[in-house]
């Protein structure tokens, strides 16, 4: 007996297995038994499709169809399957069925022909097939997902947004809400799924760029202070010994799906920004990249360290963000000038005489 009630609460990934494509195309002629001329094809979709890299070991299909309209009369049929049927689910449009007695085998997501959900899944697939470097960095970036999101299905899917939203706008296939989206600066309450954010996304990038050296790697910014309301981007900065050095992240990272600022005027801080529309809906991460010697790591970490303790600055510097966020919400460079008093004010209180900068 299937419980319609059933959903995915656990992420596991498993490594890929060489059987998906036959479980794949069993499970395509059952459907296709079902759909009979309505049935235009059946795609294997979802990272079960890619080659070689870690997945929910869950079969992912779409079948496209001439008409959809056609489709529902057919739920008992799919229901003698083993499949529970969710109609459009979210997704207007959308046919969804999942297969399960003890835990999700199969999912189904049937369109009309004509639907751009078709060729956005299938150019996703395509590119990460073709660019392995691409697929290969998803694969650790799930990875790091699901060990601290084990029992959280909606944080983990919701960690891997920006990247798939990127690669959706590389492959010409970006929904428009994404293309359209706005830049705004947006203070938001504290969540207390940041530091697990920082540490997936940390975990990722040591993967990407193993052959790669540096000092340290920190999780900073005002997602890294807890209780403190913030912006809702994880800003992670990595120290290496020299700047000349760090050119040799723009590649791995980008594979993450950064953008690395080129334009920057400060040639001594490498930013890299995941998320930014049109690339993605939202700013999600920022990657900085300095020389140790700088001193901005240090100024940096004494700062989140203080507001951590210091309820008192803490608050003050809260207020102080709404109320430029308020006055600055389309310009991020003037909000982030006019923090910067309160920052230096702040350090100087604590005895810190060393240069600080942006």
């Amino acid at each position: 007996m299937i419980d319609p009630n059933e959903k995915i609460r656990f992420v596991e990934l498993t490594e890929y297995n060489p059987e998906w494509p036959r479980i794949f195309s069993d499970a395509a002629k059952d459907i296709k038994s079902i759909l009979k001329e309505n049935c235009v094809q059946i795609h294997h979709i979802g990272s079960t499709a890619i080659p070689n890299i870690y997945a929910k070991p869950i079969i992912d299909m779409l079948p496209v169809v001439k008409d959809i309209s056609l489709v529902d009369s057919l739920n008992h049929e799919f229901e003698n399957l083993g499949y529970v049927c969710m109609g459009e689910y979210g997704n207007p449009g959308r046919r969804f069925y999942w297969k399960s007695k003890t835990k999700r085998t199969h999912n189904i997501h049937l369109f009309e022909q004509g639907a751009s959900e078709i060729r956005r899944h299938l150019l996703f697939r395509d590119f990460m097939i073709a660019h392995k470097d691409y697929a290969q960095a998803y694969s650790l970036l799930k990875q790091s997902l699901a060990d601290v999101f084990s029992e959280d299905i909606e944080n983990y899917v919701n960690g891997k947004s920006s990247f798939i939203q990127m690669i959706d706008y590389k492959t010409g296939s970006a929904k428009a809400e994404q293309l359209d989206a706005k830049d705004n600066i947006i203070i938001e309450p504290y969540h207390s799924n940041w530091p697990k954010l920082a540490e997936a996304e940390i975990k990722a990038i040591k993967g990407i760029s193993s052959q790669l050296s540096y000092v340290s790697i920190e999780h900073l910014g005002s997602t890294a202070v807890p209780g403190l309301a913030s912006k809702p981007v994880i800003d992670i900065f990595i120290a290496v010994k020299s700047i000349e050095e760090a050119k040799q992240w723009i590649k791995p990272l980008e594979t993450l799906a950064y953008v690395f600022w080129a334009e920057n005027p400060s040639k001594s801080h490498l930013r890299f920004f995941k998320g930014m529309p049109p690339f993605g809906s939202k700013r999600t991460h920022h990657v900085h990249i300095i020389e140790n010697s700088s001193g901005k790591m240090e100024h940096r970490i004494l700062f989140r360290d203080i507001l951590r303790r210091d309820q008192k600055i803490r608050l003050e510097y809260e207020a102080l963000k709404m109320k430029l966020s308020g006055a600055h919400s389309a310009d991020r460079e003037a909000y982030t000038d006019k923090k910067g008093a309160f920052i230096k004010k702040v350090l100087r209180e604590q005895g810190y005489l060393k240069s600080i900068s942006r």
